[in-house]
């Protein structure tokens, strides 16, 4: 099998990465073709894995990713005739669309469904399958494939995954010491166009009330401003998730952060005008008890919710909800192989 990766963000990265390592291990082709967006580079380069970069995030309106979709899409549609792809996969519209004119399988994964608007609206009726977590029942024309997973136990399920404690000496973390991790996108994507997350206030009250408790590093996909900049976090972008997993709490406006928080055992607390509304995190909230979501209208209870936790430092409860989650959910890239593989394999009577 030729399997053509399309990946436009960094978390597909290591969506994609352990897929990519056991299809190769098995004999499969895989070619990768990569967007520059935020470490998307930094972190293919990190993990060995070769790529073709095809576009590069920005600043464009919408018309502006219009032409940038239609130059992504001819460039897929190329490179994937050129490699002799059977398959494409991709959490992106492009990749879909180009596999719909070179008419192979293509693969649109979603953690958001319908809730990301013009995102769904531009894969979902180009894909020839869409696979989701079994707690979305969004579907298009009977393309949904449920999976009893989530997007971060690709890469974070405790098969795939053991945090390296050594990322405590190299973030400058004292033996003991509580940290906490605070999370701020940029709203620059397609589907955030709308949407919000902490303003400058919040920002300096949420590191405020961390900072009574312990360090504080923050991950941001835009510039800090002065005040808050001596609290990046300052390693390579591959090792955040060492860090995660060691710290005592995770706050912000993400939603991949906090649901990788979440399979980890790290409690996490998001503020942001979509809180509520992706079926993934309410689960997270309402089965496990490991998120909790804050909108924007109530400011006070969320703060209340971060020095509450922050104090804290009971780690056991949130790491016995981990473990009946992990009970109930999947390894999803042994999930996805085998579906994958699947693909490829002759239907009874033709």
């Amino acid at each position: 099998m030729r399997a053509l990766i399309d990946i436009s963000h960094p978390a597909h990265v290591h969506f994609y990465r352990h897929l990519v390592a056991e299809l190769e291990q098995l004999g499969h082709s895989v070619a990768i073709v990569a967007r520059d967006k935020e470490v998307t580079l930094a972190l293919l380069d990190a993990f060995g894995l070769d790529h073709v970069t095809v576009g590069a995030s920005g600043d464009k309106g919408l018309i502006g990713l219009g032409f940038e979709l239609v130059g992504r899409v001819t460039a897929l549609r190329r490179i994937g005739r050129d490699f002799g792809a059977d398959v494409i996969l991709t959490r992106n519209p492009a990749g879909v669309q180009a596999a719909r004119l070179l008419r192979i399988p293509g693969v649109f994964d979603t953690d958001d469904g319908r809730e990301v608007g013009i995102h769904w609206k531009a894969a979902a009726p180009f894909a020839r399958y869409i696979t989701m977590p079994d707690c979305i029942t969004d579907d298009y024309r009977g393309k949904r494939v449920p999976y009893p997973s989530y997007k971060s136990l690709a890469f974070l399920h405790p098969d795939r995954f053991t945090p390296d404690r050594s990322v405590l000496d190299e973030a400058g973390i004292a033996p003991g010491e509580r940290y906490f991790i605070a999370r701020f996108v940029g709203f620059g994507a397609s589907h955030d166009r709308s949407e919000a997350g902490m303003d400058l206030d919040v920002k300096h009250e949420v590191i405020a009330r961390l900072s009574r408790h312990g360090r504080v590093l923050i991950s941001s996909e835009s510039e800090l401003p002065e005040s808050l900049a001596p609290h990046r976090f300052s390693l390579p972008p591959h090792r955040l998730h060492d860090a995660l997993a060691f710290s005592s709490l995770v706050v912000g406006d993400s939603q991949s952060l906090a649901e990788e928080s979440a399979v980890l055992g790290v409690p996490a607390i998001r503020y942001s005008s979509f809180s509520g509304r992706l079926a993934r995190l309410h689960e997270l909230e309402e089965r496990y008890g490991l998120l909790f979501e804050y909108r924007l209208d109530a400011p006070e209870a969320f703060l209340e919710r971060v020095s509450e936790i922050a104090q804290d430092g009971d780690r056991s409860q949130w790491q016995e909800r981990r473990e009946r989650l992990l009970s109930e959910k999947v390894d999803l890239t042994t999930w996805y192989r085998d579906f994958v593989l699947g693909l490829m394999e002759p239907v009874p009577g033709e």
